[in-house]
């Protein structure tokens, strides 16, 4: 009875102890709340808080250590930085409190206070464990219960082993005992503050992070939107020098769209693709780390590839594979969106003069808006850029002037025989510090600065005179060169190109046109005489990246084509079932007109070999040859008429 009124004097110290830690807790959890920063980052601080304030409340109950028993919360403060704080808090809670016992109240009982305490952090510990994974904001009095019934297990179980130890005296043990049960309630009071505060911190961080993410998403597509990405690129760019890489899709023919199906179509449409994007395997493969698409703008959609750069993905020819099968995939799906036209820019997000995020976002727009091409790479910044492209376009103009196009010629072989059967001349450029130029590039130069259709023909001029070259050397192999549908609606086109095979004295079967898929081939009488003078006069016709672009099966109908070619992007992926049958399909699709189906980036002898188990009789690719110089490929022809 003694003891048990001796602790009952000392409640109302324990009841200042608890309204002080939930003070110093309410303070702890307000200064804490950065925008940045969770409730899972805060097991050190926790720790940290409660060991202090054991280690004071020891401090100032000092003169309390002759008594049989010690009037502080250290017990429940231990178990709060475990249940709180996990190992690591529990840790700092229990070394602070121990610390402050052995420097105020000595080596008195060492083994006792060391094993209650130990028990105690540990129970929290446990707690902590058991319900770390649910959140704060489902606590209710149950779960205080539970806790609270964790805590009184833990106190009397240390005491039931401390009294069978014999640790303390019998006297101390009762009084101990007493402490303990007296302090049971206020050990429930503190529980049920302390989940009341904290979940008050949860609704408040939680409103919170809410808020954040409504700002940094787009209401309509619900994707990550241009805040949202602006942030990323500046977290990836602080985190390491690694460069990364940002490929942009916007919507080529837009106003199509929007006269078919109005002007909130893209709404859905972007979040399709995203998932689209998301889910591609090519992209997986590019990269350890989790790529994230973003809504850039209404009419963009951004997508970042982490550990590469442009010229990396450029080299392994991703982006076509990717761009090849999304379009499949949308005209496969069918509905609205089997019209739809994508562009896309890739671009380095870690550039010399690109300082921060939105530099690359400003560089990026900038230079899409100036490009229609169907995929372009952009290396530099937009500032460096445009020096780059003011360069190409003087040497566009020189090529011009001297009707020298820098021309490489790629061969063209029988699949079955390996014998070449003539050759496409493919534009080899290099800038005036000797650097490869893509031929994608120089063209896009080219029609921004309206001079594609002088450079066509100036490259159909020139292979006509290299023809007529060879065939003096005794090369009597036929050549073919690309042109855009916008040449072909050149009046007169096909008479000039007549002309210049009657000057220099070549048979007009030795040349064939091939006009690039992409751009759609207008329905218009200037198109027909000049398609129907270069067919009438034996000029071969062929339609080059067949399923690439707009028209298809249309344009394969209306124009007398001898040749079809399928593009890499087609035969890279000819192992899938899916490409497989679509390369089916253009094969049977060119039989039924009456022309021959070229495979184009034939690389491996796997496609070689599927290829020609499918009934395909020609092809080229780096399997047989890259593209050469003229002399090269005149040497090459030599070479294998002595080897047969």
């Amino acid at each position: 009875m003694a003891a048990w009124q001796a602790e009952l004097a000392n409640y109302p110290l324990l009841i200042l102890q608890a309204a002080a830690l939930l003070g110093i807790l309410s303070i702890t959890l307000l200064l804490s709340r950065t925008p940045t920063e969770r409730v899972e980052s805060r097991t050190l601080l926790y720790g940290s808080v409660f060991g202090i304030t054991s280690f004071a409340l020891i401090a100032l109950s000092s003169q309390f250590f002759n008594l049989p028993s010690k009037p502080y919360l250290s017990s429940d403060l231990l178990f709060l930085g475990g249940l709180l704080g996990g190992w690591r808090g529990g840790t700092i809670t229990l070394a602070l409190t121990i610390s402050a016992r052995l420097i105020f109240g000595g080596f008195n009982q060492v083994e006792a206070f060391l094993l209650d305490m130990s028990i105690t952090t540990a129970g929290g510990i446990i707690a902590h464990f058991v319900y770390s994974k649910k959140p704060l904001m489902q606590f209710g009095w149950k779960e205080v219960l539970k806790i609270w019934s964790a805590r009184m297990a833990c106190s009397m179980f240390s005491s039931g082993i401390i009294f069978l130890l014999k640790l303390v005296p019998p006297k101390v043990s009762a009084h101990v005992t007493a402490l303990q049960i007296v302090g049971f309630s206020t050990s429930l009071f503190i529980l049920g503050c302390v989940i009341a505060l904290l979940r008050v911190d949860a609704h408040i961080r939680d409103s919170y992070f809410q808020r954040m993410k409504m700002y940094r998403t787009d209401l309509l597509s619900g994707l990550p939107n241009r805040r949202a990405l602006s942030e990323y690129l500046e977290t990836i760019l602080h985190k390491n020098q690694s460069q990364h890489v940002l490929l942009t899709f916007e919507v080529g023919n837009l106003k199509e769209m929007v006269r078919i199906l109005g002007h909130d179509w893209t709404d859905k449409f972007w979040g399709h693709l995203a998932s689209q994007l998301t889910n591609q395997e090519t992209l997986k493969m590019t990269s350890n780390e989790k790529s994230n698409c973003f809504q850039l703008s209404d009419l963009a959609l951004a997508f970042v590839i982490q550990e590469t750069c442009v010229a990396q993905i450029e080299n392994c020819q991703l982006v076509p594979r990717l761009y090849a099968d999304v379009m499949e995939h949308l005209q496969v799906a069918g509905g609205p969106y089997s019209n739809v036209q994508l562009r896309c820019g890739v671009t380095n997000v870690r550039t010399a003069d690109d300082a921060n995020a939105s530099s690359v976002l400003r560089n990026i727009s900038l230079a899409l808006q100036s490009s229609n091409q169907q995929i372009r790479y952009f290396h530099d910044s937009f500032s460096a850029q445009a020096d780059k492209d003011a360069k190409v376009h003087e040497l566009i103009i020189g090529w011009i002037r001297n009707i020298n196009p820098p021309l490489n010629y790629q061969p063209k072989f029988d699949l079955e025989t390996r014998v070449i059967c003539g050759a496409e001349a493919l534009l080899r450029a290099h800038s005036a510090e000797g650097l490869p130029l893509s031929p994608l590039y120089v063209l896009d130069v080219a029609t921004r600065y309206q001079l594609l259709l002088k450079l066509e023909w100036c490259t159909v001029e020139m292979v006509i005179r290299e023809l007529a070259q060879c065939m003096a050397k005794g090369f009597h192999t036929p050549l073919s060169v690309n042109i855009s549908a916008a040449s072909i609606t050149v009046p007169d086109f096909g008479e000039r190109i007549l002309d210049r095979l009657d000057r220099y004295r070549v048979p007009s079967e030795m040349l064939s046109i091939e006009i690039i898929e992409s751009g759609q081939v207008p329905d218009i009488d200037t198109v027909k005489e000049n398609i129907h003078k270069l067919n009438s006069a034996g000029v071969g016709l062929s339609l080059d990246d067949f399923g690439a672009g707009y028209s298809t099966l249309t344009t394969l109908a209306k124009i007398p084509f001898d040749e079809v070619k399928i593009d890499y992007a087609m035969v890279s992926m000819i192992e899938q079932p899916r490409m497989n049958k679509a390369i089916g399909l253009a094969l049977e699709s060119a039989t039924r007109y009456g022309a021959r189906l070229v495979a184009e980036g034939v690389e491996t002898e796997t496609q070689l070999e599927i290829l020609v188990k499918m009934g395909i009789k020609f092809g080229q690719g780096y399997l047989f040859s890259k593209a050469v110089p003229m002399n090269e490929l005149i040497e090459l022809s030599r070479l294998e008429k002595h080897v047969q």
